[in-house]
Formats: structure tokens, C-alpha cells, sequence
């Protein structure tokens, strides 16, 4: 049951992360908010392993696993969310990345050999039914159906992300250096990437605000991250990702608290809300 509350957390600060970058955005570039973001989520990663973690092998095998998920997620996967957001637009990108559950137990089944039960597959679907609901507006087709590999794309990285985490940290003393390689690497990709191809445009008068969003965001990721790794850890995939990869069920109502930007309550949002809970239920009830 520890690991699901943990599981439940990362996804909360996931979300609380996303509404600061939400607007940070409006005063910054994204690809410098991303580096502000990336950068100080690795800083409190390496500060947190060696103010409390009594074993730091960073010089294992195992730590390859970590590297590479690093360079992949989310650098690389999104890359593709944006790909999809300019060709799909966002409604029908947010739907599709949303599956990374059903994705994530796929590959649980497959190579991690999981036997999820009834009630963990049954909430895993509730749970990305009603995220996808959530986040769901409606759009007009004017794309073509091969721009749908893209969000699937990404789906695909995230749900192999969890499984690849799954397998190292069975291999590796402490889940936090595996994180903390993980967003360390990332950096470093995404700087590279920056420092190789982007424009660098003149910093605007409201950079000093979004660089600090961008910041407080990268805390919050940082908790995410380590709530998420800590319950990957603990528990099997097909158990701990649908609850990760949840955030959607924080967004709205903290995009309502946080950013003013109430919306109004439709029966569409009440019951899409509802199958999630009912999804975590399900997924919870073996553990309690």
C-alpha cells in the first residue's frame, strides 16, 4: 500500500509541475525554461544521494540502464509530444500519450514477466479511459494518420521508461542514484541538443519570472521523481504506472487553485474523474 500512496505523490507533483511550466512558458522560451527545469531537478537529486543515501555505487553496470533512459525521457519523447502538438494539436497528442499505461503493462507482461490481476487490469483501464476523457476536447480532423505515431511514440518511450527503471533498480542499491543518473543524463542531453541546433533569441524582460516557474518546477520534479523511482522500487509496473502517469486527475484542479484559470464543472469531467478513482480503487484493493 506505501507504494501506491508514492505512486499517487509523484503524480501529484508531476502535475504541480506541469501548471508552473504551463506558465512559465508565457514568459520564456521553452527550451531554457526546459534546461532551468531539467538542471535544478538534477541539482536537488545529487544534493538528497549524498546528504542521506549511505551507498553511492556509481561506477555499476547496472547504471548503463539509467544512462539511457536519461537520453530517451524525456528528451527525445518530447520532442515527439511537440511533433504531435504542431500536427495533431494538443486534445488529440495528450489523449494518446495518456495510453502510456496500457503501453507500460504490455511490456510489464512481456519481458518483466508480471502477472497483473483482474482488479490491476481493470483499473489501469478505468484510469486511462477517464484521463483520456479529462483531457479530451474535441478536434476537427485535418491531419494525416501517420502523425499519430508521434504521441504513440512517446507513449512508447514513457511505458518502456517505467520498465527499463523496474529492471535497474532490481540490480542497484538506492532508487534515488538511479534517478538522479536518469536526470543528470537528461541534462546534459538536452544542453547538447540546445547548445548544438537552437536559436538562442534575446532574453525578454519577463525571463527573471519564467526562469523562476521553470525553476520551482524542477523541485517539484524532483519530488516527483523521487516518489515515482522510490514505488517503481517497491512494486511491479503494471501495479505503479497507470498511478504515475495520473497527473491529469491534479491538473484541472490545480490549474484552478493555482493559476485562476477556473473551468467550468461538466458532467463529462465529473465522470471521467470518477473512473479514475474508481481506476486507483482497483488497482489499490489487492494491497489493502
Amino acid at each position: 500500500m506505501f507504494a501506491i500512496f508514492l505512486g499517487i505523490f509523484a503524480s501529484f507533483w508531476f502535475a504541480v509541475s506541469m501548471v508552473l511550466i504551463n506558465r512559465g512558458v508565457l514568459a520564456i522560451d521553452y527550451f531554457r525554461g526546459l534546461l532551468t527545469n531539467l538542471g535544478v531537478n538534477a541539482v536537488f537529486l545529487w544534493l538528497y544521494v549524498f546528504l542521506f543515501v549511505d551507498r553511492v555505487d556509481l561506477w555499476t553496470p547496472a547504471n548503463l540502464i539509467f544512462i539511457l533512459i536519461g537520453v530517451f525521457v524525456p528528451g527525445v519523447a518530447r520532442f515527439f509530444i511537440f511533433k504531435g502538438m504542431e500536427r495533431l494539436g494538443a486534445s488529440i497528442t495528450s489523449c494518446l500519450t495518456n495510453g502510456t499505461p496500457l503501453f507500460a503493462t504490455f511490456f510489464a507482461v512481456l519481458f518483466l514477466r508480471e502477472r497483473p490481476t483482474l482488479t490491476n487490469l481493470l483499473g489501469t483501464f478505468s484510469i486511462v479511459l477517464g484521463i483520456i476523457s479529462l483531457s479530451w476536447k474535441g478536434a476537427a480532423k485535418t491531419w494525416h494518420t501517420r502523425d499519430l505515431l508521434f504521441p504513440l511514440t512517446a507513449a512508447f518511450l514513457f511505458a518502456a521508461r517505467d520498465n527499463m527503471v523496474r529492471f535497474g533498480l532490481l540490480k542497484i542499491y538506492s532508487p534515488l542514484v538511479g534517478a538522479t543518473i536518469a536526470a543528470t543524463t537528461s541534462f546534459i542531453t538536452m544542453s547538447l541538443i540546445y547548445f548544438s541546433f537552437e536559436e538562442k533569441k534575446p532574453l525578454q524582460v519577463s525571463s527573471r519570472k519564467g526562469f523562476l516557474l521553470f525553476a520551482v518546477a524542477g523541485f517539484m520534479n524532483f519530488l516527483s521523481y523521487a516518489f515515482a523511482y522510490t514505488a517503481l522500487s517497491l512494486e511491479r509496473v503494471s501495479l505503479i504506472s497507470p498511478l504515475i502517469n495520473g497527473s491529469s486527475l491534479f491538473v484541472l484542479p490545480l490549474s484552478a487553485l493555482l493559476l485562476k484559470d477556473v473551468e467550468k464543472l461538466t458532467p463529462r469531467k465529473i465522470g471521467a474523474t470518477g473512473l479514475v478513482i474508481i481506476g486507483v480503487a482497483l488497482i489499490s484493493w489487492e494491497k489493502i
